[in-house]
């Protein structure tokens, strides 16, 4: 006979239909964020050919080895500019048209980007491309910053941070896609991928059509714009069942606090001394999810097979990265409200730490002795797995726990510029140390110095923020100061 007590029966109603489809609507946008990181891995060697052709078309000259490389880390890093640029305008466009209503927007440049990369290839137009990537780029800076937002608003407390974990979930399930689809076997070839550009704008028009069906944030809805019936018809929905009473009335409250203070500026967290520690948690833990290195896993896993001695094996084994991400992200996220968030967060900043020695070891001795490429596939593995379990999912789902729904919007849009602006970084530098061969093959060394500090210092300040409330979690960062 089956026994269940009353917190277990309670989490299995808080899954309701409204809030699942709510929750798939605004995944389904993520994709996108995961589609254009990977698309261009394993179909590099076709876009650099008809970057090289372009310009001879063009010019009439051959393009050198240094400018092609250059031009080829710009068509890669430019998709970071953009998401730093809409991560950073996330905040105004979320408190003008809320958190629905600014994904509506955005999909609308993901659909425009799309078109300009997939024709980039018959206008031998190497710009176009990277407009394209600067664009949509911008598309899923915004994503990241209100997808955050949405999903911890629409959430109940007690499963938030397995709903929250749903945006590394859709970027990982988009970035195996693109690993996949991107193989020289599909559309990684010199003629067909313009077809791959084409597949980015599907995220956007998916999403689109979905949010049409979905509520407006019961939280911005009271909180921003007076709105209280429709925050308690959206909330009803969401909610179905359950007495919505005591969550009107916590809104209601937080909504008093934020008539106290008012919205606050990018300027006041720096300035004011209340937000200065929450402010520095969430910048060190998205700097650490982007400088544990798995950017550099991520964008050039082929090049980094390629150098293990792999060959033509390296297209496909990069696949594993992406199916790695996605299995390890819904275990991650089965724990995010059970084992907390801050111990994944340490427990897989640690280990990508190791990892990095390790790959750095393999890398140097791989010429002395061949069998050790074949570590070196398990190390990247290894890495994408404690990445997974903690650093790929956390920083998204702590951001918008650890502040209040007036420095909610300008905090998201801080932290996540960070994490945009560390993906330009590695996506720009990487490269032009793995093809220093004098660096090469201690280019994770770097990764492993930086993940060490940002460790030190959230160990000592980051609290744990599972099935708390805003109040609590303010009273925790108070102890640690």
């Amino acid at each position: 006979m089956l026994h269940f007590n009353a917190e277990e029966m309670t989490e299995t109603k808080t899954f309701t239909n409204e809030l699942i489809f709510t929750a798939l609507a605004t995944g389904s946008g993520l994709i996108s964020f995961g589609w254009n990181t990977g698309c261009l891995n394993n179909a590099q060697e076709s876009i650099k050919n008809w970057i090289v052709q372009s310009y001879q078309y063009r010019s009439g000259h051959t393009l050198s080895h240094n400018v092609l490389t250059l031009l080829w880390s710009t068509t890669v890093a430019i998709f970071a500019i953009g998401g730093a640029i809409g991560a950073f305008t996330a905040s105004s466009i979320s408190r003008r048209y809320g958190r629905r209503g600014g994904l509506l927007r955005a999909n609308l440049l993901g659909i425009i980007a799309a078109i300009c990369m997939s024709v980039a290839k018959f206008a031998h137009s190497p710009e176009l491309l990277i407009i394209g990537r600067l664009v949509i780029g911008i598309e899923c800076g915004l994503y990241t910053g209100l997808c955050t937002m949405y999903l911890s608003e629409v959430s109940p407390k007690r499963v938030r941070g397995m709903i929250g974990s749903l945006t590394g979930l859709s970027a990982y399930t988009g970035l195996m896609s693109a690993e996949i689809i991107s193989t020289p076997i599909m559309l990684g070839t010199d003629s067909r991928w313009p077809l791959i550009m084409v597949i980015a704008g599907i995220p956007g028009v998916t999403q689109f059509i979905l949010l049409q069906f979905c509520y407006e944030s019961p939280r911005y809805l009271l909180m921003n714009r007076g709105d209280e019936q429709g925050a308690r018809q959206a909330l009803s929905a969401l909610r179905k069942r359950f007495d919505i009473e005591d969550e009107i009335n916590e809104m209601k409250q937080e909504a008093e606090h934020l008539r106290d203070e008012g919205h606050v500026s990018i300027r006041e967290l720096f300035t004011q001394s209340v937000f200065r520690l929450p402010l520095a948690v969430a910048i060190v833990v998205h700097f650490s999810m982007r400088f544990c290195g798995i950017n550099a896993i991520m964008y050039y896993s082929t090049a980094l097979f390629k150098h293990a001695n792999l060959g033509s094996v390296g297209p496909y084994a990069t696949i594993g990265v992406g199916v790695i991400l996605v299995l390890i992200t819904l275990v991650s996220g089965s724990l995010m409200d059970r084992a907390g968030r801050r111990t994944l967060h340490l427990f897989g900043l640690f280990g990508t730490w190791v990892c990095s020695l390790l790959l750095t070891i393999t890398f140097v001795f791989t010429t002395y002795a061949p069998w050790l490429k074949f570590l070196s596939i398990a190390f990247v593995y290894m890495f994408v797995v404690f990445f997974a379990i903690g650093p790929g999912t956390v920083p998204w789902v702590v951001l918008p726990e650890i502040f209040a729904q007036g420095a909610r919007p300008a905090a998201t849009s801080v932290a996540v510029v960070t994490n945009w602006m560390s993906n330009f970084a590695v996506g720009l530098l990487f490269p032009l140390l793995a093809e220093n061969d004098k660096v090469s093959d201690y280019s994770f060394i770097p990764f492993a110095v930086l993940t060490t500090l940002a460790f030190l210092f959230l160990y000592r300040y980051m609290p744990e923020t599972k099935k708390r409330t805003f109040e609590q979690i303010t009273m925790a960062f108070r102890r640690t100061q």
